[in-house]
């Protein structure tokens, strides 16, 4: 019945796709993110269904007028930079079958995250796409927390088949998607956004009780956290619990609960996240820490000999004698062939200048969320636009934190924040301030060409621009 429903959802996706393409945009995160193929049980399964999205959507857009010119910011013009880059270290890869595959996969990736500002504009699709991204991964926080809740802790929480599969991964996915959990219980909360406008009366009705359930979905997502019994997660964890109750309202509330359980009711950590919490303090002990230790090593002197260009993509596959001839130290230990870092799996496979180019990357896209959370309130009072760019930054530094111990450096998450980080950017630079909004409004009722007309490209200097429109899509 999965399998049914599912393949019925996407045949009935590709004409829609055709008609609005950006809808394409949606279904292909949808797709990447929560993996439905990996809830089913036939045919669907192993089913290229993210091909067919993907697919349907560059078509779509081929024959579509409703886009807009791609923005090149630093951001997009690093990403071109990361592409053509690695192009080349597949090049002269040790492995250069295994390394094109890879690199193939990695740029299937990138050019929907080139696209998606070209079809993603104006708050209505910012929205949908911040809501697609965070319930896609937040069903696993929900789904996640409710089986801790009702075990008693007594399993491990595990992600969908595929990348996310394994404890460590859907860890830090949750991680990353945590703050967009909260952000969104505040907009629906809070109604900072108008879904009367959206032709969703319904949602405007009922905004208040959803968002008290996305409350209880962040609190159980951050339960499921805990219950993949990952040290990185864990790590990631305690890097964003800071920032997010700083940010929260209820503080003594909060404090005075957990106090009231601990000391009342008498709750604990579980043995077995304690035991996890331990053997961080004694890592010398612990054999999978000390295989993360000799992959590290091993990753730093291959970007030692080759420190332009790395060993390319999937450089493990030459076999584990070629591997550990580049370990500092051999133990006794089944080798899983992993840099089991991202900033290491960079370093390995793209030398220090492929770090670098990466490391900018995401050094620019933090700024410029830090730039929209300072002015967006301020400038054009877009909350949601200032909360969503907080959010995401929250997610970056969980990342940043986590992935020290995952090699995750091509997570297709990390490049939608990106993607975010460009079109968010774009929206907060051409919305009225809110004094201007009735006087464009009321030069786009009169016909006003230069209001009502197509908004610019980010590169387009401020001077050069007309005054930007108030209808959004």
């Amino acid at each position: 019945m999965r399998d049914l429903l599912l393949f019925a959802i996407m045949v009935g996706l590709v004409p829609v796709i055709f008609w609005r393409p950006w809808i394409g945009i949606l279904a292909w995160f949808w797709v990447g993110l929560m993996v439905p193929h990996g809830l089913a049980w036939t045919f669907m399964r192993d089913f290229p269904i993210a091909a067919v999205m993907g697919g349907a959507t560059l078509a779509a857009l081929a024959l579509s007028k409703d886009r807009r010119p791609m923005p090149f910011t630093r951001e997009m013009v690093m990403m071109f930079v990361f592409v053509a880059f690695t192009a080349m270290t597949s090049y002269f890869a040790v492995n250069p079958s295994g390394a094109w595959d890879q690199w193939t996969n990695v740029a299937k990736i990138l050019l929907i995250t080139f696209i998606t500002p070209v079809l993603i504009y104006s708050e209505r699709r910012i929205v949908l796409l911040l809501l697609v991204i965070t319930c896609s991964l937040g069903f696993y926080g929900l789904k996640g927390g409710i089986f801790t809740l009702t075990t008693g802790g007594s399993y491990m929480v595990l992600g969908p088949p595929g990348f996310l599969s394994g404890n460590t991964y859907i860890g830090l996915a949750m991680i990353m998607i945590l703050p967009l959990i909260l952000a969104t219980a505040r907009m629906f909360q809070r109604k900072w956004i108008n879904w009367e406008a959206y032709g969703l009366p319904m949602v405007q009705r009922f905004s208040i009780p959803i968002g008290w359930g996305f409350y209880g979905v962040f609190w159980l997502t951050a339960i499921a956290i805990l219950a993949t019994y990952s040290r990185g997660a864990l790590l990631g964890l305690v890097a964003v619990a800071p920032l997010l109750f700083l940010h929260m309202r209820y503080k003594t509330v909060m404090v005075s609960i957990a106090v009231l359980l601990v000391v009342v009711v008498g709750v604990t950590v579980p043995d077995r996240l304690m035991e996890r919490w331990q053997t961080i303090e004694t890592y010398e002990e612990d054999r999978s820490s000390m295989m993360r230790i000799q992959a590290w090593g091993v990753n730093w002197n291959m970007a030692m000999e080759r420190p332009l260009t790395g060993m390319g993509f999937r450089s493990g596959r030459m076999g584990y004698d070629w591997w550990v001839s580049y370990a500092n130290f051999e133990g006794p230990w089944t080798h899983v062939l992993s840099p089991h870092s991202m900033y290491f799996q960079l370093l390995g496979q793209h030398g220090f200048v492929g770090l670098g180019v990466y490391a900018l990357l995401i050094g620019f896209t933090l700024l410029t969320l830090n730039r929209i959370r300072r002015e967006a309130r301020r400038r054009t009072g877009q909350i949601w636009l200032s909360e969503y760019a907080w959010a995401i930054m929250v997610g970056f530094w969980g990342l940043l934190v986590a992935g020290a111990f995952l090699d995750v450096a091509y997570f297709n998450l990390i490049f939608a924040f990106i993607a975010l980080a460009i079109i968010m950017r774009r929206e907060l630079e051409e919305a009225p301030s809110p004094d201007e909004a009735p006087q464009a409004e009321q030069a786009s009722s009169i016909g006003n060409p230069a209001v009502g007309g197509p908004r610019f490209p980010d590169f387009v200097a401020k001077s050069e621009r007309a005054a930007p429109p108030t209808n959004r899509v």
